[in-house]
């Protein structure tokens, strides 16, 4: 059961609103129509009384002379055979009654009713059709007709009236009051019961709260939303932002307000969330760059509702300075594996040095001191002024004695150049796509034979248009069947706990909307050659 406020309920409102029209609509239907069926009614007796004593005074007039027994006895079967005439008279010339008809039974004889008057009699001789009266009619009657009798010779034969009561039009008016009331009863129950049923389907939608309690979990949970730190995202199935809090908001330097209901290809022409409405598959730490210096980690996740489908919802997380700290970090962590390296290769350089003393061999031992001296400085110089970026050369540094401990001969491109600044993507990513592919060559020349040379070549080349990395490998090469399962997830030939180096460089790669070619032949060697366009940096 869903919270309930202290104001009125929906299904209330809902009633009272039905109610309260339906009633309105009564109202104004009733007195309309009570007012046009009266008129009707009205205008139909109108017609009827005048048809009435016009036919039976030429009745009357063509049949001069027969009895009058009979005469009676044709007006009652003509008159009670007409609907809507409640009384009816016959006058001889002088206005006085000398029969009398009722057609609701009430007991009213013809003596009793009234001569007519003079005027009236006046009236009805000089009228050429049937005259209405209302002021003057006898028997209580509400409204009547008069009509004068002649005789063939054109002579007064008398009078005849129908008249109808005004009891008669009061019956009407309440017959059809009546049927509206229960038009209108009917009315409210099917209002009821529609309101009853509409107020179940809005606390349904509304997961069985009442509308204030659902407005209130939903402004308390909004205020929630726009205080986190985190920023949220979302867009419904054709990509148009449904919600942004505070903190998206500023990351990605849009106005709140502005946005929502907007396509995202028109806020954010590069982003990539609707990707995940196409693949339905999350994906996670995702790295961003929305504006320079602000480094953004996002997760994407598609939104479905029973098993549709029906969004997607983004959260950025700002890593800025989590980021310099990694970089730091990372540097820090490869220079390390350097110095380890390093010193592994120095011992093995000084029982050089030692076996040389001890043979008396100074002066070899002093060219060969001078000569790894100048060889070391060389190598960490050169990778220094071509590689600005830190964390990237302490990278390469590192691999570089970990190659000569492994026997590997590693070699810089001349032509290499990295800024500081790498507009493509970011160091952190860079690193890990450098570090597992080296990685990987290393791995490959475990099974080449150690007689046989190992090289392996790295290039990484910036230029305005674009950055291209490259790592080749004489090792051992690939078969076809490895190339086409090389990114996925847990394919590897190293045993269990491999296989997730490739499939992070095809994901970053992927992210930054980089394109990854692979080159290789068994017992030839490999080469990944990874490109970065400028107009795939920046995303969003």
């Amino acid at each position: 059961m869903g919270r309930r406020t202290a104001g009125h309920t929906v299904y209330q409102q809902i009633h009272r609103v039905s109610v309260l029209g339906i009633l309105v609509t009564m109202v104004l239907a009733t007195g309309a129509g009570l007012s046009l069926n009266l008129m009707q009614e009205w205008r139909g007796r109108e017609d009827t009384l005048t048809t009435a004593v016009h036919a039976v005074s030429h009745t009357l007039t063509i049949t001069d002379g027969a009895d009058p027994a009979r005469i009676e006895e044709y007006v009652d079967r003509t008159v009670y055979g007409i609907s809507g005439i409640d009384l009816f008279a016959v006058y001889d010339p002088q206005g006085a009654p000398v029969y009398f008809c009722d057609t609701t039974g009430s007991p009213v004889e013809a003596a009793s009713l009234p001569a007519l008057e003079p005027e009236l009699i006046r009236q009805t001789q000089t009228s050429a059709d049937p005259l209405l009266q209302q002021d003057t009619a006898p028997a209580g009657a509400a409204y009547c007709a008069f009509s004068a009798v002649h005789r063939t010779d054109g002579s007064l034969q008398g009078y005849v009236m129908a008249g109808m009561y005004l009891r008669s039009i009061r019956n009407t008016a309440l017959h059809t009051l009546a049927i509206y009331l229960l038009i209108g009863m009917a009315a409210l129950g099917v209002g009821s019961f529609l309101s009853h049923r509409l107020a179940q389907r809005i606390k349904s939608d509304l997961l069985g709260y009442e509308p204030d309690a659902f407005r209130d979990l939903f402004l308390r949970r909004m205020e929630l939303l726009d205080a986190l730190d985190e920023g949220l995202l979302a867009i419904d199935r054709d990509s148009r932002i449904i919600y942004i809090n505070r903190a998206a908001a500023e990351m990605l330097s849009l106005d709140k307000n502005a946005v929502v209901g907007r396509p995202l290809a028109e806020v954010a022409p590069r982003s990539t969330i609707p990707r995940v409405l196409r693949t339905e598959q999350p994906e996670f730490n995702v790295n961003l760059r929305s504006l320079r210096q602000v480094q953004i980690l996002s997760d994407r996740m598609p939104v479905r509702r029973d098993g549709q489908i029906v969004g997607a919802v983004a959260i950025f997380r700002n890593r800025t300075e989590v980021s310099n700290l990694a970089r730091e970090l990372t540097g820090v962590q490869h220079m390390v594996e350097a110095m380890r390296a390093y010193t592994h290769e120095f011992m093995n350089k000084l029982h050089v040095i030692l076996g040389l003393l001890q043979l008396g061999e100074y002066q070899r031992a002093e060219e060969y001191v001078l000569q790894l001296t100048q060889t070391k400085a060389l190598s960490v110089g050169r990778i220094s002024q071509r590689i600005a970026e830190p964390s990237v050369a302490a990278l390469l540094i590192g691999k570089g004695f970990r190659a000569a401990e492994l026997g590997v001969r590693m070699t810089l491109d001349p032509e290499s150049r990295l800024s500081a600044e790498c507009h493509f993507l970011p160091p952190s990513s860079l690193i890990t796509i450098l570090g597992n592919l080296i990685e990987n060559a290393f791995d490959a020349f475990t099974h080449v034979p150690a007689d046989a040379p190992h090289v392996l070549d790295v290039s990484l080349r910036e230029s305005e248009q674009g950055l291209i990395l490259s790592v080749d490998d004489n090792a051992c090469g690939m078969t076809e069947q490895i190339r086409e399962r090389l990114f996925v997830r847990g394919s590897t030939t190293k045993g269990e706990g491999h296989g997730t180096g490739l499939f992070l460089v095809k994901s970053l790669v992927d992210t930054y909307g980089g394109e990854i070619r692979v080159e290789s032949a068994p017992g030839v060697g490999s080469s990944f050659i990874i490109t970065f366009r400028a107009d795939a940096a920046a995303k969003s």
